[in-house]
């Protein structure tokens, strides 16, 4: 662990690293035969987004002592990611996954080998993040619903972190981004009543808004959200094409999708978005340019291949918002 010094006040987002296999054409995995790795995770896109936008950002996690753990290092320091909080087990490995592009519209899938990896089985040291949290350091801590449900110890290291920003004063924006394949959707709605209460930013997909509510309109999801006790300053309902809305007492904000002629891949959309959303609370943007920004970013996430490979750059990010009229800072 590198010593800590003083820094401009940051972003920390928690969440597990993966290693991603991915084809290198279209096709069935048991007719695939190459493939080129990557860099993954819900909390590491977020990260990598917020650093190309030049958003001051640290990644609290635990890897294996492994090559694919080192990999995972090297990408965030390549990124412009702090690491200095990314632990190692020397007894369980990091995790990977696979994607798959098959069918006639060559659909993305995923397969996950994350059982026994190490956040998965020892779950990540908060104490460093703590000190930096008690110190002022961070501003935001930004964390999904798949840190509490990968295992045991991970939930209960996201719980003392979310507890220990909330004594700070921190925001806390919570993702519960569902992974039907970690647990059934009861235990995603008691994790969404867990985490109501405590968060300053709600995000979820319509879909997910449908499963866990019964419900994606705008104003009752707003109603489920308050009566879990949210107290906090919205809820992003993330629409696809159909672009997004912030839901608050104020009542409903829709911003439209930014337009997309080609889309690749679109793993790592919704992590773009909360990265852009971030960037632009934390550069005091309002509301609506910050969604406004989440917006390209997740556009610019579907063209390329990879989780984060699309992602643009601040100069990237301007350049695109000032051909369409600029933003009011």
């Amino acid at each position: 662990m590198a010593e800590h010094r003083g820094h401009a006040r940051r972003v920390l987002t928690f969440g597990e690293p993966l290693v991603v296999c991915v084809p290198d054409g279209p096709g069935k995995l048991h007719q695939v035969r190459r493939f080129h790795t990557s860099c993954a995770g819900a909390e590491l896109n977020t990260a990598v987004g917020l650093a190309r936008l030049d958003v001051p950002v640290a990644y609290l996690a635990k890897v294996g002592d492994d090559p694919f753990g080192e990999q995972i290092r090297r990408a965030l320091r390549e990124e412009g990611v702090d690491d200095d909080l990314l632990a190692a087990s020397h007894r369980c490995p990091t995790g990977i996954y696979f994607k798959q592009w098959s069918g006639l519209d060559a659909r993305t899938e995923v397969f996950y080998y994350r059982r026994q990896s190490a956040m998965a089985e020892e779950g990540f040291p908060t104490e460093p993040a703590e000190a930096w949290l008690a110190s002022g350091e961070i501003a935001w801590v930004h964390g999904t619903g798949i840190t509490w449900m990968i295992g045991e110890a991970a939930r209960r290291a996201s719980d003392a972190l979310v507890e220990a920003a909330t004594r700070a004063g921190a925001t806390f924006s919570f993702d519960i981004n569902v992974r039907l394949k970690l647990a059934p959707a009861d235990a995603w709605r008691a994790l969404l009543e867990h985490n109501a209460p405590r968060a300053t930013w709600l995000f979820l997909g319509d879909s997910e808004a449908e499963l866990l509510l019964g419900t994606a309109r705008g104003q009752e999801v707003w109603a489920a959200i308050r009566d879990m006790g949210f107290v906090g300053e919205g809820v992003i309902v993330k629409r696809g094409a159909e672009g997004a809305e912030w839901l608050s007492d104020g009542g409903v904000l829709h911003v439209p999708a930014w337009p997309v002629s080609n889309v690749v891949d679109t793993v790592g959309a919704g992590d773009g978005f909360n990265a852009g959303f971030i960037a632009g609370r934390m550069k005091g943007w309002s509301v609506a340019d910050a969604l406004r920004l989440a917006a390209l970013v997740g556009a610019c996430a579907v063209t390329a291949e990879g989780d984060y490979e699309g992602y643009p750059t601040w100069r990237e990010a301007m350049s695109y918002l000032e051909g369409q009229g600029g933003v009011e800072r």
